[in-house]
């Protein structure tokens, strides 16, 4: 029901820029932007999307009608909570937009596939440098010429995939997981090596 049109941290990683807006179709008339709610994922659950309103770091709530936002974010800003983290260049967040309605249903609603219905949207967000600057230190690896690739890039490469797929398949616990094996410092996350690469 949400389009996405931009969510990312900032290249300095003092901002998170959101840009979404309601589904223009016919069969989203009447519907609105209700609320967003940002979480770090050390507070998310994948069993059911109304725990998001838990323990959340930022609370915007919409007044009236509004089918599109536009938010560059700063953790000092109005609505997030003290416990906010103070740039967004360490953490996973999950993002949680919720819709409202206002009005009659449109015919053509009763139209629409299943995983457009609903009336919240989740997303997720990091500061993708740590991932440039991941594969590009790797890279060096493949400039050398017949090298064979490290056993940590091949790992690198398939936990980054995981991650990807646990995501579009909103299996929110494993993208976690795979986020903290890609990106977070040994000495303090400490992973066995799965030996992804057989």
């Amino acid at each position: 029901m949400i389009i996405v049109d931009q969510l990312r941290v900032s290249d300095n990683g003092n901002q998170l820029l959101i840009d979404v807006h309601v589904n223009k179709a016919d069969a989203f008339k009447n519907f609105y932007l209700d609320k967003i709610i940002i979480k770090t994922a050390d507070n998310i659950s994948e069993i059911a999307s109304e725990l998001f309103e838990e323990d959340y770091i930022y609370k915007k709530v919409f007044e009236g009608n509004q089918t599109e936002a536009h938010l560059a974010l700063n953790p000092n800003d109005q609505g997030f909570t003290p416990t906010a983290p103070n740039n967004f260049s360490k953490d996973l967040f999950f993002v949680l937009f919720v819709c409202k309605r206002d009005g009659e249903l449109d015919p053509c609603y009763s139209c629409i596939p299943c995983e457009l219905d609903s009336l919240t949207t989740i997303s997720a967000v990091f500061d993708d440098t740590l991932l440039y600057q991941k594969v590009m230190g790797y890279t060096k690896e493949l400039a050398k010429g017949c090298v064979e690739p490290s056993r940590d890039f091949v790992d690198f490469i398939l936990l980054w995939n995981a991650f990807k797929a646990s995501i579009i398949t909103e299996h929110w616990n494993s993208a976690i997981r795979f986020y903290n094996m890609l990106f977070a410092n040994k000495k303090e996350f400490n992973v066995k090596r799965c030996g992804c690469h057989g």
